[in-house]
């Protein structure tokens, strides 16, 4: 392999690697403060993925014909963003709440209830599109050539804002949990919920954020991602979403930074292995996680929560 070659597949993983780590995540968010897994995470952002193209195709660009298409994409995506973060608020505040059980595994019953109705939702809302719907514009056409050694590396511009989006948004929200009243109550209702409601902390409105904010990412997440695969479908983001599980279990759950490292070194892994094992790729490399937690259960960076009783 050139370094040429060697380059592009290390920037193609990394631009897999930021909306993986986006997606994560929302999940490890949600996870720790409701204390259950989002299976609706994908399918919320595959929902607002279809909204953002179709308003930017079919309104935006109809009702501002003169504005530039790169401020049309950002409106749309700012939009696809609001309307994220109301699904995620609605989905906790009105139907986890208000559920006659709302137990961790009642919460998950609740989120399949929601890929379901999705993943009906969209072909009956985009019918008319949904065989032959618009591509998803990027940010930018435009892209980058570098040329190294004998070679050069192709680098599409949209990848490159894509990954600058996902290291400012994630390390705004380090900084959030870790220096707001937000994150301090994300911290405390992570670690116990019953005393940080004791404490004074709002655990209900720490978790209708958490929920809403999560629920906000993942739209960010497909809404860039789909044009890298310039391309919608229902299922679009589901290999995200699996990823996503994935690189928590690898990285561990109990931490926010280990997911994060998981969702880095899981698209680097399986690109480079589609190198040397084709479409063998993908399943060697869980099998590398399946046996990275079989020696650690806990993951990478996960932490053994003692509990007194």
């Amino acid at each position: 392999m050139t370094l040429a070659g060697f380059l592009g597949i290390l920037f193609a993983a990394l631009s897999q690697a930021a909306i993986l780590a986006l997606v994560t995540f929302g999940i490890v968010l949600i996870f720790r403060t409701s204390f259950t897994t989002n299976f609706a995470q994908g399918m919320i952002g595959t929902i607002v993925a279809f909204f953002v193209t179709m308003f930017n195709t079919f309104t935006l660009s109809e009702m501002f014909p003169d504005l530039p298409s790169v401020m049309i994409i950002i409106l749309s995506i700012m939009a696809g963003l609001v309307v994220g973060f109301m699904i995620g608020l609605f989905i906790d505040t009105i139907l986890i709440r208000k559920s006659k059980y709302p137990n961790p595994l009642s919460k998950q019953m609740i989120t399949m209830g929601i890929v379901l109705i999705i993943t009906g939702l969209i072909p009956t809302i985009y019918a008319d599109v949904i065989n032959n719907p618009p591509t998803p514009r990027p940010l930018t056409d435009a892209a980058w050539e570098i040329a190294v050694g004998s070679g050069k590396v192709v680098l599409p511009v949209h990848n490159i804002i894509t990954i600058i989006i996902a290291l400012v948004v994630i390390s705004g929200l380090f900084i959030l949990l870790k220096y707001t009243k937000w994150g301090l109550g994300v911290r405390a209702t992570a670690s116990n919920e019953r005393v940080a409601s004791m404490m004074g902390v709002n655990t209900k409105f720490i978790t209708a954020m958490s929920w809403a904010i999560a629920a906000a990412i993942g739209s960010l997440a497909a809404s860039l991602y789909a044009p890298m695969v310039q391309t919608l479908s229902v299922g679009f983001m589901v290999f995200m979403q699996v990823n996503g599980f994935l690189a928590a279990v690898l990285g561990g759950f109990t931490t926010f930074f280990g997911p994060m490292v998981g969702a880095v070194l899981i698209p680097v892994i399986t690109t480079f292995l589609y190198d040397a094992f084709d479409l063998w790729n993908v399943a060697i490399a869980y099998l590398l996680i399946l046996f990275v937690v079989l020696i650690k259960p806990i993951g990478l960076f996960g932490k053994k929560i003692a509990k007194k009783v």
